[in-house]
């Protein structure tokens, strides 16, 4: 069930895996990319989930004002509202591959589980395997 879309990127939900999927479409920046990234986070909590499959495949470099802003808004924003599990299908360009790995790697710790996945079959299993918050009724 698509959730939001625009023409960098779509957030959808999961019903098999109980997991918002955020799909990158190509190459975004400052208000698009962080719109994306926190309606990922918004449907998070709405769906009382913790889980996140975020699909990089077609994603893009990430300018330093956009890894700035994981690091000081999205991290702590992500976790508060409920993420404790988080799947990344890294990028086909190796150029992109490059700058989400400085981007992750400035963030030093995380409060929740990120894992680096080359394909997409692979991630899905993971995070079919991670726990699920159970909905409340």
């Amino acid at each position: 069930m698509i959730l939001f879309d625009s023409k960098h990127g779509e957030v959808a939900w999961d019903e098999e895996l109980k997991a918002v999927i955020i799909e990158w479409k190509g190459f975004a920046y400052g208000e698009e990319f962080q719109l994306i990234m926190l309606k990922g986070i918004e449907w998070i909590k709405k769906m009382k989930s913790n889980r996140l499959l975020m699909d990089a495949r077609k994603g893009s470099a990430i300018k330093p004002d956009d890894q700035e802003w994981i690091a000081r808004h999205f991290v702590q924003r992500a976790y508060g509202n409920g993420l404790r599990h988080f799947a990344m299908v890294l990028p086909q360009s190796m150029i992109a591959k490059l700058s989400l790995d400085r981007a992750v790697n400035q963030l030093g710790v995380l409060p929740y589980q990120l894992v680096n996945f080359s394909d997409m079959k692979e991630a899905r299993h993971w995070v079919a395997e991670t726990p699920a918050v159970a909905k409340a009724n």
